[in-house]
């Protein structure tokens, strides 16, 4: 790949909706530590998509409204728009943790994806095939439909997603299927879902949250459930959660994420909502952190018990708080990386979650 490509830095002005502020000063834990694991390889970004396919990761897409210059593949592709990228990466990792080592961490560039640059697209897989799709375009004001599939190598466009034109949305593969649902298409906040079969390559009306409308929501998949939670309505941050069991293909709600029972369980869940999250799956339990909350980025890290259905409160994400970022999980091991810090402090760093080390601030 032959790419040039300045990246302009400014300091931290204030939140992409509100200011930079600190998260709230409820003490953390120190069980579980964060440890870095270098540098994303691609330009810093937020809004990036990822996927895991075959036990490797890939991340793409996004938005830097710093970048600028020629940003090309090896065929002279532009892969930068407006500051909208569509290029794509695969993560090359040790086997198993390595302690605070950063070595064997490596990225390398594969085929960018078809279509029109984006950034708060969604991306998950169904079995060996990863797929990406909706998001808003290069001009910061169409959204987008368009759907393709990644089967490592190559990419392929698939049938468009039948709902209106989105970003913001949350997509997931359960089961043979996958489904994306939620987001905000550039005049409402939506809450419709939508399955997408890849034996027949269409798409069907699957059933909606009962909850409210949400962009900016998140996700976990564990046992053939998938567990929707947190995001932005119309006019505040939510605090309901909900699953989708893939046999029923319905959905339950379960216990709110804030204080709203006369139970003790919930005494601490004071900063646990929140929208642009990232999360990850590790041994058992869901894992959250980053994001932001009514202008405030979050680095607090919660861990779900999905038998429970109890979160409980572990090491927040060390270095730069940040949102937008991806979050994923390979080989029961789970990273989160890239995102911005303000308006205009773009990312590229990778930490991983070992859940069961003490806090170590050097790590």
């Amino acid at each position: 790949m032959k790419n040039s490509l300045l990246i302009l830095s400014t300091a931290c002005v204030a939140l992409i909706m509100g200011s930079c502020n600190k998260s709230s000063s409820t003490p953390d834990t120190e069980e579980g530590n964060w440890v870095k694991r270098g540098q994303f390889d691609g330009p810093a970004r937020a809004g990036a998509v990822s996927f895991v396919i075959n036990d490797t990761a890939y991340v793409g897409t996004g938005i830097n409204k710093n970048a600028t210059g020629n940003y090309v593949d090896e065929n002279g592709n532009l892969l930068l728009q407006n500051g909208y990228l569509k290029d794509f990466w695969k993560l090359s990792m040790p086997p198993v943790s390595t302690g605070n080592d950063q070595t064997g961490y490596t990225w390398t560039q594969v085929e960018e994806l078809p279509g029109t640059f984006r950034a708060y697209a969604v991306g998950f897989n169904i079995g060996n095939t990863g797929y990406v799709g909706t998001g808003i375009s290069s001009d910061g004001i169409n959204f987008l439909r368009d759907f393709y599939a990644f089967d490592g190598k190559v990419w392929t466009a698939k049938a468009n997603f039948p709902g209106s034109a989105r970003a913001y949305a949350v997509g997931f593969g359960l089961g043979s299927k996958g489904y994306i649902t939620t987001g905000f298409d550039g005049a409402n906040t939506v809450k419709d879902n939508f399955s997408y079969d890849p034996a027949s390559n269409s798409w069907s009306p699957a059933q909606s949250i009962s909850g409210d409308k949400r962009r900016g929501a998140s996700s976990f998949v564990y046992k053939n459930k998938a567990y929707l939670f947190c995001g932005y309505s119309s006019s505040s941050y939510l605090n309901d959660m909900w699953v989708l069991d893939s046999t029923t293909l319905k959905w339950t709600q379960l216990r709110n994420i804030t204080n709203t029972s006369s139970d003790s369980y919930d005494d601490d869940y004071s900063d646990i909502y929140r929208q642009n999250a990232s999360t990850f799956v590790i041994d058992g339990y869901g894992y959250l952190t980053a994001g932001d909350q009514g202008g405030t980025l979050i680095s607090k890290t919660w861990r779900y018990d999905f038998a429970n259905d109890v979160w409980l409160r572990r090491t927040a994400l060390e270095r730069t708080q940040r949102t937008g970022a991806v979050g994923f999980t390979v080989r029961n091991r789970g990273f989160v990386g890239t995102g911005v810090y303000g308006s205009s402090s773009y990312l590229e760093d990778f930490q991983e979650f070992m859940p069961n080390q003490t806090y170590e601030a050097n790590d």
